[in-house]
């Protein structure tokens, strides 16, 4: 207490560290706290869709498999078919080996498949072929009976992952070693629902491994497909799969009620974040469940947490010498003037102070004076150094994003979708490709019209996959005005402003209409039209307005670029004539057109 009473520059001191030391504890606090949450609902947000597209991935791979097992229906009418070689009373060495060539016929229609088995009830036979090898044996008891198929003895049974096996033929050329789930479907004579055997498939975790890469990182993640009755199918930890499930963990994924969402999990199984989702399929539930640690969830956040204390401590620091400094430097005119006071009363009028003043309103004017020049110095310093390092900021930013690493990983995977036969995700990963290499190219600010007309139908392409067949588009384009040159990314705003504001999935699908013309050599008309939502004659009516008096209109957080934004630059480029007009289509969605009067050297 006696230090803060002293003086003026002792309590200046500590009220200017409690001025500026609280309130930067408190800011930092507080964003920490937001930046843990926000990080937090972003990272849940994007793993639940990526475990859904994993979900939705396994139920079309399963999809083929069971398409594969209907084989056995396939041309039932010829007589050589597999249904009509097992629905035979009699059989004969020829259709036996039919029967062998229609089985290897199958264990061909996949990679995947390891081997194919058929048990003929009729005959009590049963066949087993794999990498081409073919065995019989004869067989009254086989491993699956009638009463093992679903309740609807309909439906195929998938059996969860085990070890693959040779169904009994103990003299087979070798038997198989690799983990494997299997499909078993009944068959039944057409129309009378007679059981004339079953068709076994043993397929391998192949694929399953390969769409299950896509969707954790390595090393720090971990991914589970579990069957209900808490096995293993498939998972990252590779020691597991086959075996079954137990402990706190799996027990909280089995008690939740809705088939898709995330929850978080502090025990001494595992502490961290499990999203998950549920894979239904001929009457069996799998959960396709994610867990991420902790330390993992947490990680940037961390990092942000330690990189904000070292930019405090630095801070700190050079408050206090700051302080310390100003304190006192402010303080010294005051007992300089105190001096001078003194030695006016001793008669002494030699003022000992730095100054063209002798009384006291001109050593405060000189003072104030030196301050304002100072404290404006120092602006003009920190604001050029702060808009330098913004600069370096961005341009260090920059640096970090490699375009050729992007685009060399889009065409790898492409590669590997012509591998794997999946040409529509080659075509997704080319159309984001040049999605990504159009904005991603800084060095161009002004591109054929052409070249935007291409991204716009890329950016298009990638929106018609995410929403099949909810979405139509069409787009003209005048061959007279391909070559004309505008100011870049002009049209997507114009485009995305119907996906942002305007798109509806309903039963009527979305449509969009892109037409650019060029009536005369002066002018230009892009017109972009949907059948969305639109919008109600009151902010219609303010919009119209706003970008009639260029105004702010798409300036706000939520609104991107914004029209404004479009008819801002265009009117840059080309002419201060340019116009933006915006209305309702009847009976459903938006029309905007843009009429761009060409600047005489563009025109020619």
């Amino acid at each position: 207490m006696k230090f803060i009473q002293g003086s003026i520059s002792n309590k200046l001191i500590v009220f200017l560290l409690i001025a500026i030391i609280l309130p930067m504890v408190i800011s930092i606090f507080i964003s920490y706290m937001y930046t843990r949450e926000s990080l937090k609902k972003d990272f849940i947000r994007e793993n639940l869709n990526t475990v859904h597209q994993g979900k939705s991935s396994i139920q079309d791979y399963l999809e083929q498999i069971n398409h594969i097992s209907l084989s056995i229906y396939r041309d039932i009418q010829e007589p050589n078919s597999l249904y009509q070689l097992i629905s035979a009373k009699s059989r004969t060495y020829l259709m036996e080996k039919e029967i062998f060539k229609n089985l290897d016929s199958i264990s061909k229609e996949s990679k995947d498949i390891l081997q194919v088995y058929l048990h003929s009830h009729r005959s009590q036979q049963s066949y087993l072929t794999i990498d081409g090898f073919p065995k019989r044996n004869q067989e009254p008891n086989p491993e699956m009976q009638l009463k093992d198929f679903p309740d609807n003895k309909v439906a195929p049974f998938i059996e969860s992952t085990h070890t693959a096996q040779n169904y009994g033929m103990v003299d087979f050329p070798y038997a198989p070693k690799d983990k494997v789930i299997t499909i078993h479907r009944p068959i039944y004579k057409v129309p009378l629902k007679e059981y004339l055997g079953y068709l076994s498939i043993d397929i391998k975790l192949d694929s399953i491994k390969a769409m299950s890469r896509l969707l954790y990182s390595k090393n720090s993640e971990d991914i589970y497909l579990i069957d209900q009755q808490n096995k293993v199918m498939y998972s990252s930890q590779e020691g597991m799969i086959g075996s079954k499930f137990n402990g706190d963990w799996v027990d909280s994924l089995r008690s939740k009620k809705k088939s898709t969402g995330s929850f978080e999990s502090d025990t001494q199984q595992f502490k961290g974040l499990t999203i998950y989702d549920t894979v239904n399929y001929q009457g069996q539930k799998w959960v396709l469940a994610k867990r991420i640690p902790i330390d993992v969830l947490y990680k940037d956040v961390n990092q942000l947490v330690l990189i904000n204390s070292l930019v405090i401590l630095v801070s700190l620091f050079i408050v206090i010498i700051a302080t310390l400094y100003i304190s006192l430097k402010l303080t010294s005119p005051i007992k300089e003037l105190i001096n001078s006071i003194k030695n006016i009363k001793l008669k002494d009028l030699k003022l000992d102070i730095n100054t063209k003043s002798t009384d006291e309103i001109g050593i405060l004017a000189q003072t104030i004076k030196n301050m304002v020049g100072t404290i404006d110095n120092l602006i003009m310093k920190e604001y050029r150094l702060e808009l330098a390092n913004k600069d370096n900021q961005l341009k260090a930013l920059q640096a970090q994003i490699n375009p050729h690493f992007i685009y060399n990983t889009l065409q790898s995977i492409g590669a590997i979708a012509l591998q794997n036969n999946v040409p529509k995700i080659y075509d997704l990963t080319s159309s984001l490709g040049k999605m990504m290499r159009y904005n991603m190219n800084t060095s161009q600010s002004i591109v054929e019209l052409s070249k935007e007309v291409d991204q716009i139908r890329a950016y298009l392409e990638l929106q018609q996959q995410r929403f099949k067949q909810k979405l139509v588009y069409k787009i003209e384009i005048d061959e007279k005005a391909e070559t004309l040159s505008i100011p870049k990314m002009i049209l997507q705003p114009l485009v995305e402003n119907y996906f942002k504001h305007g798109f509806e999935q309903n039963e009527r699908p979305g449509e969009m209409w892109i037409s650019i013309t060029r009536p005369n050599t002066d002018l230009l008309l892009i017109m972009v039209e949907d059948n969305g939502k639109g919008m109600d004659t009151e902010r219609l009516r303010f919009v119209q307005q706003k970008l009639k008096d260029s105004g702010t209109y798409g300036t706000t957080p939520d609104q991107s670029i914004g029209l404004s934004n479009v008819i801002s630059r265009i009117k840059l480029y080309f002419h201060e004539q340019a116009q933006i007009e915006i209305a309702n289509r009847d009976p459903h969605g938006l029309k905007i057109t843009l009429r761009i009067p060409l600047r005489k050297e563009i025109s020619a």
